[in-house]
C-alpha cells in the first residue's frame, strides 16, 4: 500500500508539474501577444502623430514660399526656402524639411503637348542630350510612346504594348506621374542611367502638360546644356557663377551659345516646388514628398506621396 501511495503521489506531482508548465507557457504566450498588441498600438499612434507632423511641416513650407512670393519676384539659391533647415522638435518627434524648386530641371512630361503630340524641338534636344551622354538616343522614342495616347510606335526606338509582351503591365499612354515610373519604360530600367538623367530632368505632373520654365537662377548645368545644345560645360559654369540675374536678357547677352537655344523657356523665378519631409517619432520613420505649384491664387498641391 505504501508503494502504491507513493506512485500515486509521483503521478500527481507529474500532472501538477505538467499543468504548471502548460499554464506558464500559455501565460508567456499571452504576455508576448499582449506586448505585440501594445507595440502595434504604440506604433500606430506614433505613425498618426508623424503623419500630422509631416502635414504641419508642409504648412510651414507653404508659409515660407508664400512669404517669399510677397518679398521677391526673383527666386535664387540664396533665399530662405532654398537654404538647408536644421531638424527641429515637434512634441516628442523630430522633423526635417527640404525645399527644392522643380524649375531647376527640365520636365520630361513636356515632351508631349496637351493634345498628346510630341514637341519636336524638345524631342530633338533630348535626343542630342542623350547622345552627348553616350546613351542611345532612340530611348527617347520609347519614352514618347509611354506618354502619347496612340498605339503607333514613334520612330525606330518606339515601344508600344507589343514591346512589353514580357512585362505584367501595359504602356501608360499618359504623362508620367512620378520619377520612379521611368523604370517601367523600355530601356530605362538601369538605375545608374536614371541617376545621370536626374541631373537635368524631373517629372512634374502638370495639368494639361503646362509649361514649366527653367529658372536660370537655380538651373543645373546639365539642364542648361540640354536646352542650349552648343553650350559647353565651361559656358554653363560661367553662367552659374554670375547668378543671380534680374532678367533673362542680361544673362544671355553676348552669349554665342544662346542663339541655338530657346530663351523663351527661361525665367528668373520658380513656380514649382518639391517639399520633402522626414519625421521621426519613437520607432517610426515617416517620409513624404509633395509637389506644389505656386501661382497668383496661392499654392496648389500637385502630388503627395509617402516614401517607403
Amino acid at each position: 500500500m505504501k508503494t502504491a501511495s507513493g506512485n500515486e503521489r509521483g503521478v500527481a506531482l507529474i500532472i501538477v508539474l505538467g499543468l504548471v508548465a502548460l499554464i506558464s507557457g500559455w501565460a508567456a504566450t499571452a504576455a508576448y501577444e499582449d506586448m505585440l498588441s501594445l507595440r502595434r498600438a504604440e506604433n500606430f499612434q506614433q505613425l498618426v502623430r508623424a503623419s500630422m507632423a509631416s502635414q504641419s511641416a508642409l504648412e510651414l513650407a507653404i508659409e515660407t514660399l508664400q512669404r517669399d512670393a510677397k518679398d521677391s519676384k526673383r527666386d535664387d539659391l540664396q533665399e530662405d526656402w532654398a537654404r538647408t533647415m536644421p531638424p527641429f522638435p515637434i512634441d516628442e518627434g523630430i522633423v526635417e524639411i527640404h525645399i527644392e524648386d522643380g524649375n531647376r530641371f527640365v520636365n520630361i512630361n513636356q515632351l508631349i503637348n496637351a493634345k498628346g503630340k510630341p514637341r519636336p524641338r524638345l524631342v530633338q534636344q533630348l535626343k542630342y542630350y542623350f547622345s552627348a551622354l553616350g546613351v542611345d538616343a532612340q530611348k527617347v522614342d520609347a519614352l514618347i510612346d509611354w506618354m502619347d495616347p496612340d498605339q503607333v510606335p514613334f520612330g525606330p526606338g518606339g515601344a508600344e504594348d507589343p514591346a512589353y509582351y514580357d512585362k505584367p503591365y501595359h504602356v501608360r499612354n499618359a504623362p508620367l506621374h512620378r520619377w520612379q515610373e521611368l523604370q517601367l519604360v523600355r530601356g530605362f530600367d538601369d538605375v545608374k542611367l536614371l541617376d545621370r538623367l536626374s541631373q537635368a530632368l524631373t517629372v512634374i505632373p502638370m495639368p494639361g502638360n503646362g509649361a514649366v520654365k527653367l529658372n536660370i537662377n537655380t538651373a543645373s548645368a546639365e539642364a542648361l546644356q540640354l536646352l542650349f545644345p552648343t553650350m559647353t560645360r565651361a559656358d554653363a559654369e560661367q553662367l552659374i557663377a554670375a547668378r543671380p540675374y534680374d532678367d533673362v536678357q542680361s544673362a544671355l547677352a553676348n552669349k554665342a551659345w544662346a542663339k541655338q537655344g530657346e530663351a523663351g523657356r527661361l525665367s528668373i523665378s520658380s513656380d514649382i516646388f518639391i517639399v520633402s519631409t522626414r519625421v521621426t517619432f519613437g520607432r517610426v520613420l515617416f517620409r513624404e514628398r509633395f509637389i506644389v505649384r505656386r501661382g497668383k491664387a496661392g499654392l496648389q498641391l500637385l502630388l503627395r506621396e509617402r516614401i517607403v
